[in-house]
């Protein structure tokens, strides 16, 4: 069974810890930070600062931080202070993954390569064995209420592949325009967590904490 993991994107940012508690109840196990800077995608989203701010009201909870940034090392003293769970990062935002992983272990993160769409999971041979999750992007990174694309649960599958014949653990996250159909299928693939937005915790008729409950159900 897949885990959600609801991106706080999507949220109320005027009733952000009203939706935190009904994720929480609904069945949230971790919850999703996108930390955007404008240049490596054309939006801002939230801040370390936000970040913060859901971290001291819900320390329970795991802190999944997907860095959507072009220079990650820039952002390493922030890190150190938020002390997040887990940090993705884009492999194209730095010709020094390796030494990127390393720093995040360093801080006692774990690192994660994020997996844009149009990049084939080649680029991820050098890093498979070094990093603990690897964060398969199902649209293009940027923008939250995306269409899902077909090809998702396939590459999903195809990476699941790779993880078994080299004996490796990494976990498989799935993040963009996951809903109640396609959800399950990359679970079905091999997905191991699911991050939940638009269209599987937020702005559902039955509410976040029912329509949380409806896609565990599923997957």
């Amino acid at each position: 069974m897949a885990i959600l993991n609801p991106t706080l994107a999507c949220a109320d940012p005027l009733r952000l810890a009203e939706d935190v508690d009904a994720l929480i109840r609904g069945g949230a196990e971790m919850l999703h930070i996108d930390i955007m800077d404008g240049h490596y995608v054309p939006n801002l989203c939230l801040s370390f600062d936000q970040a913060a701010a859901i971290r001291r009201y819900c320390p329970q909870l795991p802190m999944d931080l997907h860095l959507m940034v072009e220079n990650p090392f820039a952002w390493l003293e922030q890190l150190a202070e938020l002390a997040p769970d887990r940090v993705s990062f884009h492999l194209d935002s730095t010709p020094f993954a390796l030494r990127f992983i390393d720093r995040l272990r360093a801080l006692g993160i774990r690192p994660g390569a994020a997996l844009n769409p149009s990049q084939p999971l080649g680029v991820l041979d050098e890093v498979l064995a070094c990093v603990d999750f690897v964060l398969v992007m199902g649209v293009e990174p940027g923008f939250s209420g995306q269409r899902f694309l077909a090809r998702t649960p396939e590459r999903v599958g195809a990476l699941a592949g790779l993880r078994r014949e080299r004996g490796l653990a990494f976990s498989i996250t799935v993040d963009g325009g996951v809903d109640h159909v396609n959800g399950p299928a990359c679970a079905a693939a091999g997905a191991d967590i699911l991050v939940g937005g638009a269209f599987v915790c937020f702005g559902q008729p039955d509410g976040i904490e029912a329509s949380s409950r409806r896609f565990l159900a599923a997957v």
